[in-house]
């Protein structure tokens, strides 16, 4: 089961007669990024809050929105006066000599969370059951989201291997033929250059041998058949962070593919290669979006 950096979830709990909403929104990040809006002074309460996100988030950057409505969904706040007149007043010179519109100014500056601040912003220990309640509820439909997500990115990467693995098994029908047409090129190219009666038959076999054993891709077909089993199994592991060692696993694959490529000498095989490495640019950014 996979689970994606990108998810949502919110809940809803009666505080202090008006109503606590939490919002919890996620995109993809390489570490977890978590910040808190809230009309509350949480303090020391702030710590508790950030290690129970991240517990449950593990990674992405994380926006937790904490807001305290009327019944009818209207924000409720009081403002900062001597704040939002000390940002107005420094503000409006600026704007002015840089000749910039100010009409919009104020509902900008109400956004703040420093100045639109909620009246009595102290919280208790009933506050606080109520705050990690809700937060608990969040949580639940942030990480339920992340699960469907990851779902449908699960189906998309199984698919995507399995592609390559069917390219893969593709490649042995071409395999004689490609050893045919390197043997035929490479004796053309001989006769062009010096007459039959001149090669020594003994030696051209010994060093067509030594050459074929070079562009062998025996190796390299064996152990990308295993990073993609190893791929699967992985995704089948029962744990919430796998987006990093699927992201390792998908560049080894990208090793194995380029030598293939490298060493393939036959049109059918590369076709059936560059088809790999369309399939494999697929699983590079699903796993990018994978806790």
């Amino acid at each position: 089961m996979l689970f994606s950096m990108t998810g949502f979830g919110a809940a809803k709990r009666p505080l202090r007669d008006k109503v606590l909403t939490i919002e919890i929104k996620s995109v993809n990040s390489k570490s977890v990024d978590i910040r808190i809006r809230s009309p509350f002074n949480l303090r020391e309460k702030e710590n508790s809050l950030r290690k129970e996100v991240a517990e449950t988030a593990i990674r992405g950057k994380i926006d937790v929105t904490l807001e305290l409505s009327s019944e009818n969904s209207i924000s409720l706040g009081l403002v900062n006066e001597e704040l939002l007149k000390s940002y107005i007043y420094t503000l409006k010179p600026i704007a002015k000599e840089a000749e910039i519109d100010t009409s919009g100014i104020l509902s900008s500056l109400l956004r703040i969370p420093e100045v639109l601040s909620s009246g009595n912003n102290e919280i208790d220990d009933n506050d606080w059951s109520v705050i990690l309640a809700t937060l608990d509820d969040a949580l639940d439909r942030f990480q339920n989201y992340k699960q469907e997500e990851g779902t449908a990115i699960e189906n998309d990467l199984i698919k995507c291997v399995s592609i390559i693995e069917d390219c893969l098994e593709r490649v042995k029908d071409f395999e004689s033929d490609r050893i045919d047409r390197i043997r035929e090129r490479i004796g053309s190219s001989l006769d062009d250059f010096m007459p039959a009666e001149s090669i020594d038959k003994n030696r051209f076999e010994q060093e067509l041998i030594y050459y074929i054993e070079k562009i062998d891709f025996s190796e390299e077909k064996s152990r990308l058949a295993q990073h993609c089993k190893y791929f699967r199994e992985v995704i089948e592991i029962d744990e919430i962070s796998k987006g990093r060692t699927l992201n390792f696993i998908s560049q080894e694959m990208g090793r194995e593919i380029n030598t293939l490529g490298a060493k393939a000498y036959h049109s059918d095989i590369q076709k059936l290669i560059v088809m790999m490495k369309d399939e494999l640019e697929k699983i590079k950014e699903q796993t990018a979006n994978i806790v």
